[in-house]
């Protein structure tokens, strides 16, 4: 377990808070599914648009909750991931939270080889490029 993360057996308030929203382009969904399936078999709890926005949401709106709900924001690196829009203020509302890293409230993800720029550059992340299927 990730250390200052709030358990399923926790307060009751606690048990609605996610400890990961996952934020991916539509061209990662399976990427996202499979880390979202990972996490969720280790004991975590995740939001993930695929699985827990409606039809006929407001996707904003959805998008807005699950980033400010979540303890953590892992979000699955790719070259479509870094040229999307809606993307861009997903990890950066996560990176605003926790500028210095020391939370690790932006968890980052690589899924694809791809350099990602600017503020996120500076961020370690998790490589799975290498990992296989």
């Amino acid at each position: 377990m990730m250390e200052g993360m709030a358990t399923e057996k926790g307060a009751p308030e606690a048990r609605l808070r996610k400890h990961f929203f996952i934020s991916y382009n539509r061209a990662d969904r399976t990427w996202a599914e499979w880390i979202a399936w990972q996490l969720e078999e280790a004991g975590y709890t995740t939001v993930l648009q695929a699985w827990d926005f409606r039809p006929g949401g407001n996707f904003v709106l959805d998008m807005q909750r699950a980033s400010a709900e979540a303890e953590r924001t892992l979000a699955v690196l790719s070259n479509d991931f870094l040229a999307a829009t809606f993307t861009q203020p997903e990890w950066a509302a996560a990176f605003v939270q926790d500028p210095m890293g020391e939370d690790g409230v932006l968890v980052p993800v690589r899924v694809q080889d791809c350099n990602p720029r600017g503020l996120l550059r500076s961020i370690t992340y998790i490589d799975l490029v290498d990992a296989g299927d």
